[in-house]
């Protein structure tokens, strides 16, 4: 027998403890390497004694290494060379067609109403007469399959790096991902560093049909009242325990007078001021204030959990010469044991003292959490640094928008969110209320771009006002919440806004932006990526969603539904690069009648992959301000 095939009866071996691969992923999900209840993360590198026997980087308790499997079918070898890579997993031709499969199962805890983010990544080589074919395995009975998309880019001397990232609905007991192997000549075709991860997700109706992305939820303060404080700066949500999940809104407010502490307000969720919490900085000590707030929450035992609030105070004009963090707890007490000092931050001739961005992520830093602040420069793209518990950098982030005073991070979906006071030209006027969404995978901008609450009256200034602090959060149901603080006039004001971008269930691709969503502009794009295979595709868009999705199941197209109603629609589009479609917006006037309206967007989407060669992709929603 091949040794090979007996590879298979190896697996039941335990694998215990967390390994770092040698050679990481490249942009894997920022939760890649988190040691927690719902997320795993596994490693093929085909080598040593058992090299179908994958290597846990981070796995639960609940985790079984004898479910997790990966067999092979038909004559595949392992190679100790291959174009440049060592240790790889090939099918060698002959002369003749040939066939091999591996087929790789991923043990799992299901949740009957969660999903699953399941991501993977490998290297192959298909040589001039080879192919290789990943699929995800479609098992209608256990879960469908949502929001698949697909990167090929090459890494050299043959070799192509294929990236694979789908949603499935419910999160199913295992999943399985289906490598086919064929040759029909006497090339090669082989595998290599093979990465999984999973993690489990609940979401709510606004991920399936929620709101457009920056339409005002209706919940607004007037800080300046509630208050009686001449600047606030920032905003936090933490959200209380069950049955009545009760939001407490953190409103940090600058110290204006010589010697008078700034101060972080605490707000009930119908905005009633409810204590206040004096801090140790004032003007002489900290001139910029708490410029941003941020929260922590670590889970406990029988789904309690503890929440801190970090306030950020610039003090480098003192002895202790650092930018510290402030943690509160939810009772408003300062919480010293567990403040942050920056000590990796840019000196004052690097990054003088300014208003600064926070966020927390939970994810960052293999799980151990991790701190983004942003620097908004003056009139020249922001920066943003993360720093690790202790303070250290981690890494740092260019080119954000001018003027970035704000930060949030959306767990779910691992995005990051930023918003702006720099002034963007609009067809409409200046605006200084502007918000940006990157991922947390590539740490690069996704084209997602929204704004605060432009309805907000301000005479004499910029529509919306001028943008102040920001954050994001989920409210008890999984509601995604992106709360703004903005100057309007001589008030502070508080809003939140609806999201996200994307929404729906349905099999292929998914969708973005580019460009100002506004009436008159010029740049408005919407996209669809992660299809390489298909060949034309056509976007169709409407101004509400269906009350339910429309299942096309019964017409021989299983996991793909219908989300908007279809008022309009493009023509049929072929590839603007490959897995690329792009569809220009056309111009709306302004005045047209189309500002704050919803638009709700998805793509028809013809592609060999799909059953039948048909399916449609997961929806998009934004305003056009």
């Amino acid at each position: 027998m091949n040794p090979i095939h007996r590879l298979p009866m190896l697996l039941a071996t335990a694998v215990s403890g967390f390994v770092l691969p040698a050679q990481g992923p490249v942009n894997p999900p920022p939760w890649w390497g988190v040691a927690d209840d719902v997320t795993v993360s596994l490693y093929w590198n085909f080598a040593g004694p058992t090299p179908l026997v994958p290597q846990a980087v981070a796995v639960p308790a609940w985790y079984n290494p004898a479910v997790t499997q990966a067999v092979p079918t038909g004559p595949l070898v392992l190679l100790p060379n291959l174009a440049g890579k060592s240790n790889v997993l090939a099918l060698v031709g002959n002369g003749t067609t040939r066939t091999a499969r591996l087929d790789v199962t991923v043990d799992n805890d299901p949740h009957i109403d969660w999903v699953k983010i399941f991501w993977f990544q490998f290297d192959e080589f298909e040589g001039a007469s080879g192919s290789l074919v990943e699929a995800i395995q479609e098992d209608l009975a256990q879960y469908k399959r949502s929001s698949m998309t697909t990167t090929r880019e090459p890494i050299g001397n043959g070799w192509f790096r294929v990236t694979v990232t789908a949603t499935l609905i419910p999160q199913p007991d295992d999943e399985e991902v289906d490598f086919t192997f064929t040759e029909q000549a006497f090339g090669t075709v082989a595998v290599d560093n093979l990465y999984v991860n999973s993690k489990c997700v609940k979401l709510d109706e606004s991920d399936q049909d929620g709101d457009a992305l920056g339409m005002v939820d209706g919940f607004t303060i007037d800080l300046t009242a509630a208050t009686n404080s001449s600047e606030c700066l920032a905003a936090a949500v933490t959200v209380g325990p069950s049955p009545s999940f009760l939001r407490t809104y953190w409103v940090s407010s600058l110290g204006t007078l010589p010697g008078a502490p700034h101060q972080i307000f605490r707000l009930n969720q119908s905005g009633v001021p409810i204590a206040v919490t004096p801090l140790p900085d004032t003007l002489a000590t900290a001139p910029f204030g708490p410029s941003d707030l941020a929260v922590e929450t670590l889970p406990g035992p029988a789904g309690t959990q503890t929440q801190y609030v970090y306030a950020l105070v610039d003090l480098r004009t003192t002895a202790t010469a650092h930018v510290l963090l402030r943690a509160i707890d939810t009772n408003g007490t300062l919480v010293t044991a567990r403040n942050v000092p920056l000590v990796g931050f840019p000196s004052v001739s690097v990054v003088p003292p300014q208003r600064f961005g926070l966020a927390f992520n939970p994810s960052g830093n293999l799980g151990l959490g991790s701190f983004w602040v942003t620097a908004p420069g003056a009139g020249t793209p922001s920066l943003a640094y993360e720093f690790d518990r202790s303070g250290g950098l981690l890494r740092t982030l260019p080119g954000l928008p001018p003027g970035t005073v704000g930060a949030g991070y959306d767990s779910v979906y691992g995005n990051l969110y930023f918003f702006s006071n720099d002034v963007v030209a609009t067809p409409t006027g200046p605006v200084r209320v502007n918000g940006s969404e990157w991922s947390a995978y590539d740490h690069q901008p996704t084209g997602v771009t929204f704004h605060g609450n432009l309805q907000l009256p301000n005479p004499g200034g910029p529509r919306g006002g001028i943008a102040s602090g920001f954050e994001t959060y989920r409210r008890a149901n999984g509601q995604f919440r992106a709360v703004c603080v903005a100057q309007v006039g001589t008030r502070s004001v508080l809003y939140e806004l609806k999201g996200p971008f994307r929404w729906g269930a349905s099999l292929l691709g998914t969708c973005g932006m580019q460009g100002l969503p506004f009436e008159g502009s010029t740049n408005l794009q919407f996209t669809l990526s992660g299809v390489p295979n298909a060949t034309f595709a056509a976007l169709y868009i409407g101004f509400q969603p269906l009350n339910a999705p429309f299942s096309l199941a019964p017409f021989g197209l299983p996991e793909t539904n219908v989300l908007v109603n279809l008022h309009m629609n493009s023509a049929l589009l072929p590839p603007a690069a490959p897995g690329r479609f792009v569809f220009p917006f056309p111009v709306l006037p302004p005045g047209f009648g189309f500002s704050y309206a919803p638009f709700y967007f998805q793509w028809l989407v013809f592609d060999p992959s799909a059953p039948n060669g048909i399916s449609m992709s997961p929806g998009g929603k934004t305003l056009l301000y």
